[in-house]
């Protein structure tokens, strides 16, 4: 996912799945603030709970599109 497709998340809350370093994956349900490139870091997800980099970026999905999946 580049930052010109996550910009298009900004303001909403959502679920983010992602994997770490070690590989393991987690999901985190933020509202994302900015999506950006950080020289020297590369692109970055900017969110209420962390920053992700947006290569490990697995899925993001609304936040009401996810509850009514789960439903």
């Amino acid at each position: 996912m580049g930052v010109h497709e996550a910009k298009a998340y900004v303001g909403s809350l959502c679920e983010i799945t992602w994997k770490d370093r070690a590989g393991n994956t987690h999901v985190t349900l933020a509202t994302i603030e900015d999506a950006r490139y950080v020289p020297l870091y590369g692109a970055y997800l900017i969110t209420d709970a962390e920053d992700i980099r947006l290569d490990q970026v697995v899925a993001i999905q609304v936040a009401e599109v996810a509850m009514q999946k789960a439903a």
